[in-house]
């Protein structure tokens, strides 16, 4: 349902169309509001709902190139928030294990 109303609102008519629009913000919220906690979060679960998905929909996830950039380049140079420094807390680990955790089921989709 989610889809239909994405789709009629932004004009998109595919499915991967609609999933490249999410992980894109995703990917932005996470580049640039890293050191925001309530954003971060919330962004990550929204990674973490959309990895746990449909089979046929995580498929089609692992497929996008925006995807992929997370899969190979899950650093804090990219991602402010994987960085370990003297001020990172409890709910930075939160955030880091959400995110390899995300991560590791959209690896896990080829060997499945």
């Amino acid at each position: 349902q989610l889809y239909r109303r994405l789709s009629e609102v932004l004009g998109l008519n595919d499915e991967t169309m609609v999933l490249s629009v999410f992980i894109g913000k995703i990917i932005t919220n996470l580049k640039y509001w890293g050191r925001c906690e309530p954003i971060t979060s919330k962004t990550l679960q929204l990674l973490n709902d959309l990895s746990i998905g449909y089979p046929f929909s995580v498929r089609k996830l692992v497929k996008l190139s925006a995807v992929q950039f997370m899969l190979n380049n899950h650093t804090s140079e990219h991602f402010s928030f994987l960085g370990i420094n003297n001020q990172s807390n409890l709910t930075d680990m939160r955030c880091r294990t959400t995110f390899y955790t995300a991560l590791g089921r959209l690896l896990m989709v080829d060997l499945g």
